[in-house]
């Protein structure tokens, strides 16, 4: 009897904790999950953010694409567009190498959707026969595009990172003196033979550690996209490990050395190095500074109107820079 009791009471306290659970799910995340797919990936603005900001982390890397990376990335793209979907193989492998499909603020906004089983209820219960079912499945679609297009976005930026970053890495060993075939020391100190797998892998290994990719995120700071404040908590801490790696991977090429066969040494990679910790003082000092000023020109607003204006700003966006 005091077993059956006991159990009666911990299904009765499993009971209360599931209710409130789908009181918080119904009346927080799901608002809040609606706010962000509205604020993101159905928003015209917000993909022309995404991908200018995607772009600028190539501008921090040192990497001005080429007009035929430019071209390549673009035929690669998996979206319904004139000229995109002819590199589909290429794409697929970027994908096994990591490079691609993998949006910091979608990866946040899609596994929000998933906490509250986004449609799901309506789906249950809406005929797809009726007005509304119809209406409903068409909706879908359209978020299903939008999303796709937001994740080209940053996937032409990836890809023109990596085609490019591939390129140099080959032009300055080969430039060194160093032969395909010869043993070379990766960052990791482990010895690997110089070949064009090295160079794929190298590249990948640069653009994942250097341009913000939610496989990197923790588990800790995803599960804080569950609290009731705070939005798209990924991509500011990406921010945080990407901009350290920009930096620790720009002096380590600088300082990278290598040992010809003639006992000659080389370094390479110093020039991409030198290269990278330019990118990224133009990237975060540079170009927000222009942007600002140029407005600034543009629409004939003083500094001091500028100042004003923070004053009415959001909380969060005082200290920012605003154009």
């Amino acid at each position: 009897k005091e077993v059956a009791e006991a159990f009666n009471g911990a299904k009765e306290l499993m009971k209360s904790q599931s209710n409130v659970s789908k009181l918080y799910q119904n009346f927080i995340l799901y608002p809040k999950a609606t706010s962000q797919l509205a604020k993101t990936v159905l928003s015209p603005i917000t993909h022309g953010r995404n991908f200018i900001s995607a772009g600028a982390f190539s501008v921090a890397n040192g990497i001005i694409p080429n007009g035929e990376a430019i071209k390549t990335a673009y035929q690669a793209l998996q979206i319904p567009l004139k000229g995109s979907r002819k590199q589909n193989e290429f794409y697929q492998e970027l994908l096994e190498l990591g490079v691609v499909n993998s949006n910091v603020r979608l990866g946040d906004l899609q596994n929000l959707l998933a906490d509250v089983k986004f449609g799901q209820i309506v789906n249950e219960n809406l005929d797809s026969g009726k007005f509304l079912g119809r209406m409903f499945n068409k909706m879908s679609k359209f978020k299903k595009g939008a999303e796709d297009f937001y994740t080209a976005e940053d996937d032409f930026w990836k890809i023109t990172s990596w085609i490019s970053e591939k390129s140099r890495l080959g032009r300055k060993f080969e430039s060194a003196g160093i032969k395909k075939g010869d043993m070379v020391k990766r960052f990791d100190d482990t010895m690997v033979e110089y070949n064009d797998q090295f160079l794929k892998e190298e590249a990948a290994d640069i653009v994942k550690n250097n341009i913000p990719n939610y496989a990197y995120v923790s588990d800790f700071v995803k599960g804080l996209r569950k609290m009731p404040i705070g939005n798209f908590v990924s991509f500011p801490a990406e921010i945080l490990r990407t901009s350290t790696n920009i930096i620790n991977r720009g002096v380590r090429e600088i300082t990278y050395k290598h040992t010809l066969a003639d006992g000659t040494v080389v370094k390479p990679l110093q020039g991409i190095g030198y290269q990278r910790l330019l990118g990224m003082g133009a990237a975060t000092v540079a170009v927000p500074y222009a942007a600002v000023e140029g407005a600034k020109m543009i629409y004939d607003v003083t500094e001091d109107e500028m100042e004003a204006l923070r004053r009415y700003v959001a909380d969060w966006s005082k200290n920012s820079t605003l154009v």
